[in-house]
């Protein structure tokens, strides 16, 4: 930051010279075309000599009026005490800046071996380099002005910027941590009805239930993880599924190559299996079969869940969140909202053959190598 600070001054101090020389050239080109125009004679030594010592007799004034300028700005609740501010430093400005000029003209001249330098008489040629200093006074309090009113302008839009993300961040947090309990107390109610009917499976529900949780300690850290380690969570659970229902809990997995390393949801996948289960348990009496997918589809990930359930009610409109997903469906939904916006979609839908299909539109974002669709 020192570094970036130091070349940041280093290219404004290059800058105010390389401009204060431009006006020099500019004021020099305009004096020596007006006596050309009269056909009077030009000393162009001399007309350059008084130009550039006018430009940097004003840039040895600059950092003083840029302070002033900066710090004792006008505004509405000041300018009764800085208006009278301001007027008086054209003045102070006014004065060394033409001394400033006869000063240094006067030793210019004298060791250019021009003679001495003829200013005219001081007391008229201070009201009379006065008005045009006054006016490039205002001319820089107004660039400052316009400067310093863009730099707060464009702070405000960054704070707010990072206010709302940092809001967008809590409420994703306060969402997590409301998900992990929920699966974790429906997964603990579930095993406590095995302890004194099988200890056995209880037991190794338990053992299950331990990696879950040190898988979900080390993965809870963001609020993405690769889909890799998002399957390895869903095993931990689906090996305690499997333990309750025995054969009667079958899934298949059907993971497109190029898919694991994408990004996605922390949890986003046991909300949707558990809610399956559950919905084709209460329906059928047993969990059936599950398919769960994840495949590209265009310039996004498709995470697809489907079950042999009931599916949507008739009067339910597909496409929505129609079924009663409880906190699960209902914090993916907004989760998903805070992380990507309208770049994605959770659609509820009927499957052909009955059963209900639950489908996740994300954004691709490949953990390997951001911005290309594979490795």
């Amino acid at each position: 930051m020192p570094d970036i600070n130091f070349r940041r001054g280093l290219a404004i101090v290059g800058a105010c010279f390389l401009g204060a020389n431009m006006i020099a050239l500019l004021n020099f080109t305009i004096y020596v075309s007006g006596d050309l125009a009269e056909r009077k004679p030009v000393e162009y030594g001399k007309v350059l000599a008084q130009e550039i010592t006018g430009t940097y007799a004003l840039l040895c004034l600059f950092p003083a009026m840029l302070w002033l300028m900066t710090y004792r700005r006008i505004e509405a609740g000041n300018w009764r005490s800085r208006v009278p501010l301001h007027l008086l430093a054209t003045l102070v400005f006014g004065a060394c800046h033409t001394l400033l000029m006869w000063g240094s003209r006067v030793i210019l001249f004298r060791l250019a071996g021009w003679g001495e330098y003829n200013y005219g008489q001081m007391i008229y040629r201070f009201p009379m380099e006065y008005g045009k200093q006054f006016l490039m006074y205002g001319f820089m309090y107004a660039i400052v002005s316009a400067v310093l009113h863009a730099r707060r302008s464009r702070t405000q839009e960054l704070r707010a910027s990072l206010l709302e993300k940092k809001l967008a961040e809590a409420r994703l947090e306060t969402l997590k941590m409301q998900l992990n309990p929920h699966f974790l107390f429906n997964t603990l109610n579930m095993i406590s009805s095995f302890i004194y009917e099988d200890p056995p499976t209880a037991e190794r529900m338990i053992a299950r239930l331990s990696d879950l949780l040190r898988l979900t300690l080390h993965s809870a850290e963001g609020q993405e993880i690769r889909l890799e380690k998002e399957l390895q969570l869903l095993d931990c659970y689906l090996s305690i599924m499997k333990m309750r229902f025995q054969e009667q809990l079958q899934v298949q997995l059907d993971v497109q190559p190029g898919t694991r390393s994408c990004l996605v949801p922390f949890l986003i996948l046991q909300p949707l299996v558990e809610n399956s289960i559950k919905h084709c348990t209460a329906a059928i009496h047993r969990p059936g079969a599950i398919r769960i997918s994840a495949a590209a589809s265009g310039d996004h990930l498709r995470l697809t869940v489907e079950d042999e359930g009931p599916g949507l009610p008739a009067d339910a409109a597909e496409g929505k969140n129609s079924a009663d997903g409880g906190i699960g469906l209902s914090n993916m939904q907004k989760r998903l909202e805070q992380l990507y916006g309208s770049g994605c979609r959770l659609q509820l839908s009927n499957r052909a053959d009955g059963g209900l299909r639950v489908t996740v539109d994300l954004p691709w974002r490949d953990a390997g190598c951001p911005g290309s669709k594979f490795r």
